[in-house]
């Protein structure tokens, strides 16, 4: 398999996959065919669909295509559908997102109050949330992080981009 090849079959895995691929599933598969430069055809592809109505993302070490941002305005779905997050659940969002990993005891007490089942569902349920382990500590309860779909949906490239507490804090008052 050519360069180019092996080009065209690293465009059409990342148009094709379900989820965003990493570079390491990305070279698995390549390598099945030969030794190639992926850093460099990744670079050619993101290259080659600059200024272009779909772009190539990276995004926390994950490779997606996505319609430009200068089509946003032209690409709006009007059927899109809007789910309301309860106060609890962006509550639990906002201490998950800023305190992650975080188990449901720190949240509540972060809170001041529970947290009940409904509200880790529905986090899990959009992919904003999900469990990243167990704390060394009795009981060995769950940890929870912020997912893939949280930095995709807010459009942040990574958790850092979030705006500080003082930052939110000067906005609020």
């Amino acid at each position: 398999m050519d360069n180019n090849i092996a080009k065209n079959f690293i465009e059409s895995l990342i148009f094709s996959a379900e989820e965003p691929l990493t570079k390491e599933s990305m070279k698995k598969m390549l390598s099945y065919y030969g030794d190639f430069d992926l850093d460099l055809i990744l670079r050619e592809l993101k290259n080659d669909y600059k200024n272009r109505g779909v772009e190539l993302i990276e995004l926390e070490k994950r490779f997606y295509f996505k319609t430009a941002d200068t089509l946003n305005d032209y690409m709006r779905i009007e059927t899109k559908k809007t789910r309301n997050l309860s106060p609890a659940a962006m509550e639990t969002l906002a201490i998950i997102s800023y305190h992650q990993p975080v188990t449901r005891a720190e949240i509540e007490k972060i809170r001041g109050k529970p947290v009940f089942r409904g509200t880790l569902d529905t986090l899990l349920e959009l992919k904003w949330i999900k469990p990243s382990g167990r704390r060394e500590t009795p009981g060995r309860p769950v940890t929870w992080v912020t997912d893939f779909e949280f930095l995709k949906h807010f459009g942040l490239k990574s958790i850092k981009d979030l705006p500080k507490v003082d930052e939110l804090e000067s906005v609020i008052l």
